[in-house]
């Protein structure tokens, strides 16, 4: 068996399991484009034998597994705004849930416990609307949009910004583009509900 080229930041196979780009993309249940796509964005570490064959660590794969991919919050509903809201603090992921429930049918949420993640439930299932906090790790908000905003078939997703970062702190990290929408905490989710309002009833006009 081919050793991993060695490197700083590499995973020896003596050190820990990994698998092929096909063994990863089927756990996952995503494509292999999108492996690759996952590894070449970075939260997926992963390494080329001598053959050029890319292997990826297993202990990422599970855990993205476990935790990366979003349950939806309720059944998807055909013609629903499909919004992927991406934020790791427990206190506000639950003052999301709590409004979700006024925004009715007309719209379908899932959740993303960071940048990863949320890389891995777009490539299920596109959102048209992304709500993200910033300061995430391993992957941060910052990250993601730098990855929706390079790729020529998400630069369009609709983005929200839900940060308790100065606008200093924002531009000191590298700022955000004009397209992006940025509200800061703590969130006026009556605020939120009127954009949503808006962006559902711009879809029921075509």
């Amino acid at each position: 068996m081919a050793r991993p080229k060695s490197r700083a930041d590499a995973i020896t196979a003596a050190a820990e399991p990994y698998l092929g780009t096909k063994e990863a993309a089927a756990l996952l249940g995503v494509s292999v484009s999108t492996i690759q796509k996952m590894v070449e964005a970075g939260n997926l570490r992963a390494w080329k034998t001598q053959g050029g064959h890319r292997r990826v660590a297993q202990s990422d794969v599970t855990e993205m597994k476990r935790s990366g991919l979003a349950s939806p919050s309720r059944g998807a509903h055909r013609g629903a705004l499909a919004v992927l809201i991406v934020e790791d603090n427990p206190v506000q992921l639950k003052a999301y849930s709590q409004a979700v429930a006024d925004w009715g049918d007309r719209v379908s949420v899932s959740y993303a416990g960071d940048g990863a993640a949320a890389l891995l439930a777009i490539a299920q299932r596109r959102p048209e609307l992304v709500i993200t906090d910033l300061a995430m790790e391993p992957f941060d908000g910052f990250h993601l949009i730098r990855t929706l905003r390079g790729s020529t078939d998400l630069a369009d997703t609709r983005v929200v910004v839900v940060t308790a970062l100065t606008p200093e702190e924002i531009a000191a990290r590298g700022g955000l583009d004009s397209t992006t929408l940025c509200y800061h905490k703590p969130l006026s989710f009556q605020r939120l509900h009127g954009y949503i309002d808006a962006l559902v009833q711009r879809r029921s006009l075509g």
